[in-house]
This record gives C-alpha cells, structure tokens and sequence, in this order.
C-alpha cells in the first residue's frame, strides 16, 4: 500500500495497476484529515492512519471500497477542559502538530502477517491501538511510561511480538501481547530521533534495524536465542 493526502493505494505489481481507496472522511469542520502511516494485512486489505482526527482508514479489497474506525480519546482529559478552552478548540485546525488534549495521534502502522492483528503507535495518547483487522474491533495499550513515551512506528515479528520505537527518547521497545509486557532497549547514541523501524527475520535470527537520523548511522539490534543466551551464561561462568 501507498499512501495520498486523501487516503492510499494499492499497486498490483502483476498488472502494474494502481487502485484508489479514499478515507471515508477527509474534509472536517477543522480542516483536512491528511494520511500518515500506511500497511497491509494478510488478507490483502491496506490500512492507514488519519492522525489529526484519531481515525483508521481500510482498503476493503473484497468490497473494493473504504471503510473508517475512529478511535476512542484519551480517558479523562476531555472532561478536564474548562468552556473557554472548549470553546477555542472550535477553531483549531488539525493536523500532525497541532492536536486537541484528547486525541491519540496515531502515527505509523504494522500489521501481524502471522494473525489478525494491526499495532498502531499512537504518539499523542502514549499508547498502542489494537486493532482486529477481521471484525475492527479496537482496544488501547498504554506506554508503560504513557505521559513520556511517544510511540511512532512499528513492526511485527513472527511471534507475534510489536516493535516500536520511541521517537522523543533513546529506546526502542518490544511488546509482547501473549504477556502483556513491554521490553525496553537503551540506544548506544543519544539525540537519535528514530522515526522508523523494521526487522529482518530472514537469516533464523532476529535483527531490529532502525534508522539513526541525527547521526546519520543504521543501528541494528540484534536478538539472542535462548540457545545462545544459555552458551554465554556457560562461558561467563
């Protein structure tokens, strides 16, 4: 899938066809609903995210048309703004850098290729976005740090596991749903400012690339085996 302001493609590299799948809303009462992070799943359909107004856009490939989940606000914060903000929230303009108090701000997007799920890094809310992509339904996963820690985007590994990184500090993460735990990694370079990452599964062993923009270097995270993990504890002894 391709992203455009106004929704996504799909390219079929078989026929070299492009197919236009536009977000359902685009035009809003405080300006456009641009496209930020696209994927696809397992079943063919693309998605992507519509940051300044907390939707998820979808590719419908068996109907051939699009479809929309908005996703719920952030808890609480609403109900804590006084009439005079609420009031001059009326005139805001969305978009990536000018968000309301309640807004997840979902960013880039990965879907799991070995089930049904799509992880969305929701950089505003501190969370993740769950999403079925069978039946839409969604459920929010907080940061273990969610006033700190802002998602941007993630990957998926064969064990169902979300990668992400954290854009606003050194770290990169690992989700594990069966648990339901994060695992942190500290970055060996400080000011990295990572906005992507992807994995390689490729080789029998697990490697996390992500981008290094400030210092222009490709870091590489590299994940042991149980096997290997239990050889070096033998030969630390």
């Amino acid at each position: 899938m391709l992203f455009r302001s106004d929704g996504a493609l799909q390219f079929d590299p078989e026929t070299e066809k492009f197919t236009e799948f536009k977000s359902v809303n685009y035009k809003t009462p405080n300006g456009n609903a641009m496209t930020y992070g696209v994927a696809a799943d397992r079943h063919g359909n693309g998605w992507w995210a519509q940051m300044g107004s907390d939707t998820i856009g979808k590719g419908n490939i068996a109907t051939g048309k699009s479809e929309e989940f908005k996703l719920p606000e952030v808890a609480g914060v609403r109900a804590r703004q006084t009439p005079e903000a609420m009031k001059a929230y009326e005139h805001n303009e969305i978009g990536f850098n000018f968000p309301f108090p309640w807004q997840q701000g979902p960013r880039r997007m990965g879907t799991d290729k070995n089930g049904d799920t799509l992880w969305v890094g929701n950089s505003w809310g501190g969370s993740l976005s769950k999403i079925d992509v069978k039946t839409g339904e969604i459920s929010i996963v907080p940061m273990a740090d969610s006033k700190h820690e802002q998602p941007y985007h993630i990957h998926v590994d064969n064990q169902h596991n979300a990668w992400g990184n954290l854009w606003n500090s050194d770290h990169i993460y690992k989700y594990d749903p069966a648990l339901g735990r994060y695992t942190r990694f500290d970055l060996p370079r400080r000011g990295t400012e990572v906005r992507f990452i992807s994995l390689d599964e490729t080789r029998g062993q697990l490697e996390v690339l992500i981008p290094i923009y400030r210092t222009g270097q490709m870091g590489i995270l590299t994940v042991r085996s149980e096997a290997e993990m239990a050889a070096a504890k033998r030969t630390a002894q």
